[in-house]
Parts: C-alpha cells; structure tokens; sequence
C-alpha cells in the first residue's frame, strides 16, 4: 500500500490504519513547491520516526518532487483560497509508477470530500482510478475510507491510535528557534482547532 502522506491529521490515520492492519506500508510525500511543504514535510519525518518504532512494516517515506516552485500564498483563511488546481490529479498520477515500482497497487489517499472543489469527491477519484489502471495497463485501486466523514469523526474515531501532537498540517507555518509551529490563523489550522474542540466536548 503507498499512503500519500503529509504529516496531517487525515494521511495520518490513513498510515496508521493501514499499518495496524498489517499492510506493508509505502509512504509518499508529493512535492509541488508550495512554500509550506519544507516544514510539512520535516514534520511527517518526525511523526514517521515514531510510528517506524512500532511497525517494521513501514517503509521509508519516498518524496516525490514534481515541480521546483509555486508562488507564495498569502494567508489562506477560507476554503475557496485553499483551491489547487488539479490537486488530487497531481497527487494521484504521481505516486502511481512509484506504486507499480514496489508491486503495490493500492493507493490511500485521506480526502474526506467536504471541500467544494470538482475534484474533490469520490466519483472524480474513482474515474482517476480508471485512467491510472487503464495507463498503466495493470489494476490499480485508489482507496479513500475518510470520505464523507467530518475532521472530528475523523479524530473521534482514530483518538485512541494516533498521535495527533505529531500531525501538522498549516499553510503558513512559523519557526521559532528552529522548530516549527502552526501558525493558528490559516484555515487548516482553524480547521484542526474546531476538530479537536468537538472532540473535546465529548469526552
């Protein structure tokens, strides 16, 4: 199984669950040149080097680097600024030879499919499912087992495995004395807030 991971809450669970049902795991990091990705991805290093110390069947983490770099952001606080063009369809095709390469021809991807975006539901990925297996002339499955559930299901149902302090997921991140920080006011941050303050509430 190649899990597209990030270090976020989502790709998070998705390598966990993964792991704990005993899947070889193959962890992949798309780089796009967004500005954000160095820190990200220094993050889901960390969170990688913990889960390594419970599961042998985690592989390296592969970063896959696609372009040298994007324009930077400005503080995205809604969810019609955080639109990426093709973004599922970039993360997607490009882990895909890597999959064929390690004979794993499953691919998770953590999308819950509540964003608005064309791409960003289970019909589109199933049809990107299609074309990839169809390209590569073999049977590829894209598995999305978060869609349709909410961040605080998401946190609700996996609070028990996962360690949500080492997941990281901000748009603009901030370094303090070479560590890295949420920044607390993008919207991926509000959005992390909102989920563990649901969960919060109901424990």
């Amino acid at each position: 199984m190649v899990v597209l991971f990030s270090g976020g809450v989502e790709s998070s669970c998705l390598l966990y669950l993964y792991l704990s049902k005993g899947w070889i795991v193959y962890p992949a990091y798309v780089i796009t040149g967004n500005f954000w990705e160095r820190f990200e991805y220094r993050k889901a290093s960390y969170l990688w080097s913990y889960a390594k110390k419970t599961y042998p069947r985690l592989m390296p983490i592969r970063s896959i680097v696609l372009k040298a770099s994007q324009p930077k952001y400005k503080l995205i606080k809604t969810e019609e600024q955080l639109f990426i063009p093709l973004r599922n369809l970039t993360l997607l095709t490009a882990v895909g030879n890597y999959a064929i390469s390690k004979s794993a021809y499953h691919i998770g991807i953590g999308s819950l499919g509540l964003y608005p975006f064309p791409d960003n539901n289970f019909n589109y990925i199933k049809e990107v499912q299609a074309l990839m297996s169809i390209g590569a002339n073999v049977s590829l499955t894209v598995d999305v087992p978060l869609i349709g559930m909410k961040k605080s299901e998401v946190v609700k149902r996996f609070k028990d495995l996962i360690p949500f302090h080492l997941t990281f997921s901000c748009i603009n991140p901030v370094v303090r004395k070479g560590k890295v920080f949420h920044c607390g006011r993008c919207i991926k941050c509000i959005e992390r807030q909102e989920a563990f303050s649901e969960l919060d509430k109901t424990l």
